[in-house]
């Protein structure tokens, strides 16, 4: 067996049993080549090697078969994408073929692959380097096994759907063995921590951003996409203690390939789209576009406290309006800059990180206020899970309490000093005269059961 570059591609070639011919398999990338020379190399090892089956040319068998991963994603992508996903989820989906799928295992035929060969690809995977998003600083990150897990489950949706199309007989993800991803466990303030936070930023709007945050349980990128319209805090609601927002949309970057695509089927969740700002021809678009799952779409009723950040920051545009003229671009945010245009998320996260380190905070990331908020109001209401999941737009009950179970270490530590105090503190200093078995107390109380009047007369003696 032997690996050779022919031009611009590499072959593999070696020998199958009972022909005088050596075959031949051709690959885009050297990495795909050494992985399907390893393949082949284990399975004579182990003598489980089975050569490709050779099928006539120009028959249907041969163009329902012989489709490679690359063509076959295509079409998943254009049949079942564009029906099922959303933009986020289009875009991730298309990013991941492009730069992780295609580049691998693209020019194998999908009837080839087997579980092997899946946990070959997921294996060598962990030793290749990330893509560096446009924007962003190389920092010679490898590509995490986070990522393989979702390069996992889209290969697994679209090999099933390549087995229902008749590409293959079998679903070669199903039985491989992904790399553990360890879930690291994210940092979160306490209530002290977070009153401390609020208590010393006065810069906007990270400010506001803060108090929506903890005061209402939101997503950056919801409170970056609220709008005035959403709004309700007239003095009416608000002395009725009524005052509100509503969450139906939030800020995100979206590809405008997968934009297009699902505009092509009336199916974009996209509700506006920004103007570009930038002098060359992007990739992206910002846009407001709805909630990806229906439980996002929620009413979130407001503290004082947010209502009068609210009010100040729509007193302080309504300046910047005056102030600018034609040159304010109005487009209804609350957290806008100074000119109205909107703040990214990237932008608000360095501002964040900038804040903890100026006042020696925890560090902990934007995201975890969330979860600071979703705890205290779970403490607040005493348990009451589904009137908090209605802040937070959970889909489940369920996963407010399996995410948020850590607030309650507090309390669980004073329960156990409770215990201590209230339980244990006891055992052993009972005097001896005081005991009283338990066929005793059972005896005691059939009595008093059947003559009810001894009680009466009991009670009269302790008196």
């Amino acid at each position: 067996m032997a690996i050779r570059k022919r031009g611009n591609r590499y072959q593999v070639s070696y020998r199958c049993p009972g022909e005088t011919s050596p075959r031949t398999e051709t690959f885009k990338s050297e990495d795909e080549a050494i992985i399907r020379d390893k393949q082949i190399k284990l399975a004579k090892k182990n003598g489980t090697f089975e050569p490709p089956v050779k099928i006539k040319k120009g028959t249907v068998r041969e163009a329902k078969q012989e489709i490679t991963v690359s063509d076959f994603l295509d079409e998943y992508v254009e049949n079942y994408g564009l029906k099922k996903w959303g933009n986020s989820y289009y875009s991730m989906s298309l990013g991941l073929i492009k730069n992780y799928i295609k580049p691998y295992i693209g020019d194998r035929y999908v009837r080839s692959l087997t579980v092997r060969d899946m946990d070959t690809y997921y294996t060598m995977l962990l030793d290749r380097p990330a893509v560096v998003v446009p924007g962003h600083m190389d920092t010679g990150a490898k590509i995490t096994a986070r990522t393989v897990s979702r390069i996992h489950k889209l290969l697994k949706s679209a090999f099933g759907k390549a087995v229902v199309w008749e590409y293959t007989s079998v679903n070669p993800t199903i039985g491989a063995t992904l790399p553990t991803a360890k879930a690291k466990k994210r940092e979160v303030w306490s209530d002290d921590e977070a009153i401390e936070a609020l208590s010393a930023c006065e810069e906007q709007p990270l400010r506001l951003c803060l108090y929506l945050a903890l005061g209402c349980s939101m997503r950056l990128g919801e409170i970056l996409g609220l709008q005035w319209r959403n709004v309700h805090i007239s003095d009416e609601e608000v002395n009725g203690g009524a005052a509100y927002l509503r969450v139906d949309r939030e800020l995100h970057r979206c590809n405008n390939n997968s934009i297009e695509a699902l505009e092509r089927v009336n199916r974009s969740t996209i509700l506006y789209k920004f103007p570009s700002i930038m002098p060359k021809q992007a990739t992206t678009t910002l846009v407001l576009k709805a909630p990806k799952t229906d439980s996002s779409n929620r009413t979130i009723y407001l503290p004082n406290a947010v209502v009068e950040e609210l009010r100040n920051i729509k007193a302080q545009q309504e300046e910047d309006k005056q102030l600018l003229g034609d040159g304010y671009r109005d487009r209804d945010l609350v957290v806008a800059q100074i000119n109205g245009n909107p703040y990214e998320q990237r932008v608000i996260d360095k501002k964040f990180y900038k804040f903890i380190a100026k006042n020696k905070l925890r560090p902990v990331v934007f995201h975890s206020l969330r979860h600071s908020s979703t705890s205290l109001k779970l403490k607040l209401s005493r348990g009451n899970i589904k009137a908090v999941q209605g802040d937070t737009g959970h889909a489940e009950a369920r996963m407010v309490t399996d995410t948020y179970a850590h607030g309650f270490d507090a309390d669980r530590k004073l329960i156990a000093q409770e215990m201590d105090a209230g339980f244990f503190a006891k055992v052993g200093n009972v005097e001896q005269e005081q005991h009283v078995d338990a066929d005793t107390v059972q005896r005691i109380k059939a009595l008093l059961k059947t003559h009810p009047d001894l009680l009466t007369e009991l009670l009269k003696e302790m008196d």
